[in-house]
């Protein structure tokens, strides 16, 4: 059952935060890219924090939603000054720190509810090699609403007590935010879901796992050009959806992106009077991999920006008007 004093707050979200679109505006309208970096809770490895600032260094004027993650503090042995140390290294100002979750043992535990190892993407986990943690790859849909509460809570002090602020927006590990887990956002304070993507995306790698079907079945009309939306959770409540609609460079190409930008592109011509949005980004576990990838589509999509004359800028939601 959720405390009164949660179901006061979730009914004044839509008075404390004005209706979408007029949270999402800018004095001149524009073409705005959103860069997301998920942090998936796994390790953070000097390789990869190299690549990352290699990447701040490079492309300075571009600030980064950063979707951080608990597991990092929950693993045994964390050491969470140097995590702290890792993090902030690579984060700037103007940055936005929002809240990702993936269904880690350790975390789960912490948060304290019952680690459940199924459904998992990859099929079952051998409970017998779960060291130093497991469970990745098992969709947090699983859990109860009440037992996501917990999770989400215990992640977002987590975060708090080691400097990284109260997140307000949030995505789910795998895009895997069912109604359940977007009610339990909700009652916990977060505004903002940035967890829809299109399916498609990652039919190539994981279209012979979980991964590709419930994604596709929580998320059947998002493609590439969908743009800010409410989304009624009922008795009243409702949470902002920021899809991901260029997804992550470990699934798409910097001619993807490209591509990517161009539906956007286009539907910003067919009323320029609006604001359009582009959410794309990488992951920090794969960052030297893949980043590339992001490298590219942003040179792409700043070269059309200017070649044809459009109003393009890098941001993050709070610079929209977002009041997090």
């Amino acid at each position: 059952m959720i405390p009164q004093t949660r179901l006061r707050f979730a009914v004044l979200i839509p008075l404390l935060f004005p209706p979408l679109l007029s949270t999402f505006a800018s004095a001149e309208p524009k073409i705005h890219v959103v860069v997301s970096v998920d942090w998936e809770g796994r390790d953070i490895t000097p390789e990869n924090i190299a690549a990352m600032k290699a990447f701040r260094t490079d492309f300075p004027g571009i600030p980064l939603q950063m979707f951080l993650n608990a597991a990092y503090f929950t693993k045994v042995g964390a050491n969470p000054k140097q995590i702290v140390e890792a993090m902030n290294s690579v984060l700037a100002p103007g940055d936005e720190k929002g809240l990702h979750i993936h269904g880690w043992k350790s975390l789960i535990e912490a948060s304290g509810v019952k680690f459940r190892s199924e459904p998992a993407f990859r099929g079952p986990i051998d409970m017998s090699k779960c060291v130093p943690d497991c469970g990745h790859d098992v969709n947090i849909t699983a859990y109860s609403e009440a037992e996501l509460r917990k999770v989400i809570a215990f992640s977002l002090k987590t975060l708090e007590k080691n400097g990284m602020g109260r997140a307000k927006t949030f995505r789910a590990g795998a895009w895997q935010a069912d109604k359940k887990v977007l009610r339990a956002l909700a009652a916990e304070g977060i505004v903002l879901d940035d967890s829809a993507t299109d399916a498609e995306f990652l039919k190539e790698r994981w279209g012979k796992t979980l991964l590709y079907p419930v994604t596709k079945k929580i998320w059947p009309d998002t493609v590439a050009a969908s743009q800010p939306y409410w989304i009624d959770l009922g008795q009243g409540h409702k949470i902002q959806e920021l899809p991901n609609n260029g997804c992550l460079a470990d699934y798409v190409s910097g001619e993807s992106i490209l591509k990517s930008f161009q539906a956007n592109r286009d539907l910003f011509k067919k009323d320029p009077s609006k604001d359009v949005y582009l959410s794309i980004g990488f992951h920090q576990e794969t960052a030297v991999k893949f980043l590339p990838n992001l490298r590219k589509g942003i040179e792409l999509i700043r070269a059309e920006a200017a070649a044809q004359n459009l109003p393009v800028d890098f941001t993050v939601p709070s610079k929209q008007g977002l009041k997090i």
